[in-house]
């Protein structure tokens, strides 16, 4: 309650003075202030309507008197102005159409003849906001407890609608909180705007972007001062770099690019590690420097109160020409690159692209299909294998592996930044033993070299001995001590470059002979391992030397038999018609005598058989002829 004493001069006696003083009691500390004025702060929008009343109203009102903040005064019932009228029974006032010359203090006074009621309102006028726009707000991806502030208006409330969400009330300043940022909240985001001084809603739009970290891969080849430049900056992050490494994927060794250092040859490209740029110059660049180069960048950011080192960042970077669309496997002639892996143990599968990947995966033989994802507990049947798929490696590990696992693997690879078909590799997968023949059958030719080879499963593994056995049952047991210039047999030698410490179970033949033909065995006993491992080889003879031969032979068996039968003739017409053989040809039955037609029309099939019969017989006329004459 407030008190209010009120001082009364009540008389006045030479130089004495009499002060009476009574109180006035209000219950509302606001109307002791401001009157009885509603509202007592009122805000509207230029061009919006403003209602103003007096809160108490008087039975007999006789007058409603209205002062404007300019000055003016006049009576609510007859108002000097069309844009002022009188709003309900009570003293009131609707001023249409404010303007900004409307704003200060409006006072109303009712009166009823003896009493009076007083009060004054406080006008604010604001600017018509009919529209709002703000650039897009950017937000990283990951990030958690994201306070995401949508307007910089004075609201009172907003009404947000996120992507894909049901709508939120927020009261007060238009903000909400995200637990963690993730693509999902990305798009045009709907609110609505309950402003101070408008009834209807500001409808606007905010655009969200969510940024992942990732690296800005290029180059640039500046032809003007024959400099190649290469560059792998970090955007959308608040990690900082701590070295930048280039390597050529061709060689071994890379490039250390520091800011401001050079070897007059390669040099740092780019506005400083401050700004998250890592890039290398090559100046006067040759063919050698275009291909596949990887950067890698070591990277350490704020984690609570201290820094700590994160994982190397790592990109490909393909600055060759032309970029081909599928990747082939570099297969030397005459061996397999075929995963061998022995059966019950894990596989480990590796494909290998040119660029950046943003996914891959695999599919096994009968069809099926998986997607390697990082190995998070023991028991866990595949994983992620290799260093990243921004290196470009795709690889996947199967904890355990089946008989039926075998066949051609097929890995799907999808580049960065590069729509259309996915780079595709195949990759020949044998589950074995622990020693496998590297290729099972071997096309092989009569006095050419040819080489057997047998190696570990699951990786290089010692062997204790290596011996082979021949398909005519020979044992040839041999090592890298035997080379060809005292090679068993005067054939035999164990492969050069290939050593039984890693693994490999090698025979080199010099010349293949015709006991070469057939099955072999490959056999040893493999590290950790207690029983002796095996695996075959079948050799065989091209086919097309196989139709040669045989067409030899037929032209062999067909030149004989015209001989023989020049041969015949040959005595017939020496001999004449009577003899013996002559007539019994022509009185024999044709079914038991020697047929000229019958020896021309061997079908080719049987030839072989058919024309050593043919040479015998004419061998026996020939030897009939000739003995009448003895």
């Amino acid at each position: 309650m407030f008190w209010i004493k009120v001082l009364v001069l009540t008389g006045l006696v030479h130089v004495s003075l009499a002060i009476n003083s009574f109180s006035l009691k209000f219950d509302d500390a606001l109307l002791a202030q401001r009157g009885l004025g509603w509202p007592h702060n009122l805000q509207v929008t230029k061009g919006h309507e403003a209602l103003m009343k007096l809160l108490k109203t008087l039975d007999n009102e006789q007058s409603c008197h209205i002062t404007t903040p300019t000055g003016e005064n006049f009576d609510i019932s007859s108002p000097n102005n069309n844009r002022f009228e009188r709003w309900g029974d009570e003293c009131s006032l609707r001023v249409k159409n404010v303007t900004p010359s409307d704003e200060g203090r409006w006072r109303l006074v009712a009166s009823d003849g003896k009493d009076s009621v007083v009060g004054w309102i406080e006008l604010h006028v604001t600017e018509d906001t009919s529209s709002y726009s703000a650039p897009p707000i950017e937000l990283y991806d990951g990030t958690s407890d994201v306070k995401v502030d949508l307007s910089s208006l004075n609201n009172s409330y907003c009404l947000v609608a996120k992507p894909f969400s049901e709508s939120a009330l927020v009261p007060g300043h238009c903000s909400v909180t995200l637990d963690r940022t993730t693509r999902a909240v990305q798009g045009n985001w709907d609110v609505l705007l309950g402003l101070p001084g408008m009834v209807s809603e500001l409808s606007m739009k905010r655009h969200v972007v969510v940024e992942a970290e990732h690296l800005d891969v290029g180059y640039v080849h500046d032809s003007s001062s024959n400099k190649l430049h290469i560059y792998c900056n970090i955007l959308h992050t608040k990690k900082n770099i701590t070295f930048c490494r280039f390597q050529r994927t061709s060689q071994t060794y890379g490039y250390n690019v520091i800011d401001g250092l050079s070897d007059g040859s390669h040099s740092y490209y780019g506005k400083g590690f401050a700004w998250k740029q890592c890039g290398v110059t090559v100046e006067r660049p040759t063919q050698s420097d275009y291909g596949t180069w990887r950067c890698t960048l070591g990277v350490r950011m704020w984690v609570g109160n201290r820094i700590e080192e994160q994982p190397p960042m790592q990109a490909l970077i393909s600055v060759a020409p032309k970029a081909s669309t599928r990747r082939k496997r570099d297969t030397k002639q005459g061996e397999s690159k075929a995963v061998f892996v022995q059966e019950d143990g894990s596989l480990k599968i590796m494909c290998q692209a040119d660029i950046s990947l943003v996914y891959c995966w695999f599919q096994h033989p009968n069809g099926s299909q998986f997607t390697p994802l990082p190995l998070t507990s023991e028991s866990q049947m595949f994983w992620y294998t290799g260093e990243g798929t921004s290196a470009g490696e795709c690889g996947i590990t199967f904890n355990h592996v089946r008989a039926e696992d075998s066949g051609t693997w097929r890995c799907h690879m999808g580049p960065r930044g590069h729509l259309g078909v996915e780079i595709t590799d195949d990759v020949e997968v044998r589950v074995t033993g622990p020693l496998a023949a590297n290729r099972k059958e071997m096309n092989v030719s009569i006095g050419e070299p040819a080489t057997l080879y047998c190696h570990t499963s699951n990786g290089n593994r010692p062997l204790a001995y290596c011996r082979f056995l021949s398909p005519t049952y020979v044992g040839i047991n041999i090592d890298s001590s035997v080379t060809e210039q005292n090679a068993i047999l005067g054939r035999y030698y164990f492969t050069p470059g290939r050593n039984l410490d890693i693994g490999d179970c090698s025979l080199t033949i010099s010349s293949i002979e015709e006991q070469d033909i057939g099955e072999w065995t490959c056999a040893a006993i493999v590290d950790d391992e207690i029983m002796e491992s095996r695996d075959k080889i079948r050799l065989f003879v091209a086919e097309a030397i196989v139709a040669r031969r045989q067409a030899g032979v037929i032209g062999f068996s067909v030149g004989l038999g015209v001989l023989v039968v020049i041969f015949i003739g040959y005595v017939v017409y020496k001999r004449g018609p009577s003899l013996p053989l002559f007539r019994r040809q022509q009185n024999a039955p044709p079914s038991e005598g020697f047929s000229l037609y019958g020896m021309s029309t061997n079908p080719p099939s049987t030839t072989g058989s058919r024309s050593s019969q043919s040479s015998t017989e004419s061998a026996s006329v020939a030897q009939s002829a000739r003995s009448p004459k003895t």
